[in-house]
């Protein structure tokens, strides 16, 4: 198949690394100004509880227009921006060229999967998709490590995809072609919603605690942001009509002091400057989602004020 792969970061590349080694023809669109730093291929670091293999990408194209995406026929298009890039200019005419490829959107907000349909040829052609592995640029700030992206697919852990029914199934097959666990499901939002409104509060939360992890038990910030994740869930819950009750034993405290001392033994890699790392950069992405939940919740008229308070307690971003 001929792919697309919207993006190259740290997400972009471990796709892209893993369509390429599975047969796949793969060309990534960036800003022109990436495009140069491309060329020579990719170094990346495949992590294991002890050490890490590396992996060379290779012989991938390269567009930065609109009009070289439309020039060609794509089979799969993956979009591997941050919810605040996705809604850019250049991304809009990427969206527009596509023709009748497969589109997959791997955003996590609330509405994301709704804005890329209104932006493709047919909204037929969207398939939503959950990243599977934790990808970042290495070595992380102040921590030894390999340079170039490093990655991590945690076991037990597979990519649920979700849209038509025929396409959803092919990138299924594609992402199990390709070495990532992968799973079918009915409806994404009702899967998925749920459980990434509880995650984004804590992530805030970790943000006003000062990325301070290991010491969250003991904060009242994860007071503050179980509370929050509670009112997030009970709005993603409403809108899609999906269920929160399986995932109540992760919004207790108890839960949290228990598991996050756990947590340094579980990835081969500091989890605390990892968070910190990542969703520093993502923090305009974060916020955009913290203020979805509140939007929704005040329409339905649903408790929003942990929401609210937590969300002022964020500095905003540039």
């Amino acid at each position: 198949m001929d792919i697309l792969v919207v993006g190259a970061g740290a997400i972009g590349q471990v796709y892209a690394l893993h369509l390429a080694r599975a047969g796949h023809a793969v060309s990534f669109f960036v800003k022109a100004k990436y495009a140069e730093g491309l060329k020579a291929g990719l170094s990346l670091h495949r992590l294991q509880r002890r050490g890490h293999v590396i992996e060379r990408l290779t012989g991938f194209g390269i567009l930065t227009d609109a009009a070289e995406v439309a020039a060609r026929r794509w089979d799969q298009v993956w979009l591997t921006l941050p919810s605040d890039a996705l809604r850019g200019e250049l991304a809009q005419q990427v969206l527009a060229a596509v023709g009748d490829a497969t589109v997959i959107c791997l955003q996590p907000d609330i509405h994301d999967g709704e804005f890329v349909r209104r932006h493709v040829p047919d909204r037929q052609q969207v398939v939503q998709a959950l990243i599977p592995f934790i990808s970042f640029q290495s070595p992380l700030p102040g921590q030894p490590g390999p340079e170039g992206i490093a990655f991590f697919l945690p076991p037990l852990t597979p990519s649920l995809a979700a849209g038509e029914k025929g396409r959803a199934a092919a990138v299924t097959a594609t992402l199990k072609q390709a070495g990532v666990p992968a799973r079918q499901v009915a409806d994404f939002a009702r899967s998925t919603a749920a459980f990434v409104a509880m995650m984004q509060p804590l992530m805030a939360a970790l943000e006003a605690n000062g990325w301070d992890l290991y010491g969250l038990p003991a904060s009242p910030a994860l007071r503050e942001g179980l509370s929050a994740s509670r009112e997030a869930m009970q709005a993603a819950a409403a809108e899609t009509g999906g269920s929160t009750w399986a995932l109540r034993p992760l919004v207790w405290p108890l839960t949290w002091r228990l598991v996050l001392p756990l947590l340094k033994h579980v990835f081969p890699f500091d989890l605390q400057v990892y968070l910190r790392f990542h969703y520093s950069k993502v923090g305009v992405q974060t916020r955009m989602m913290l203020d979805s939940y509140i939007r929704l919740g005040t329409a339905r008229r649903l408790p929003v004020s942990s929401l609210q308070m937590l969300r002022l307690s964020l500095p905003e971003t540039a």
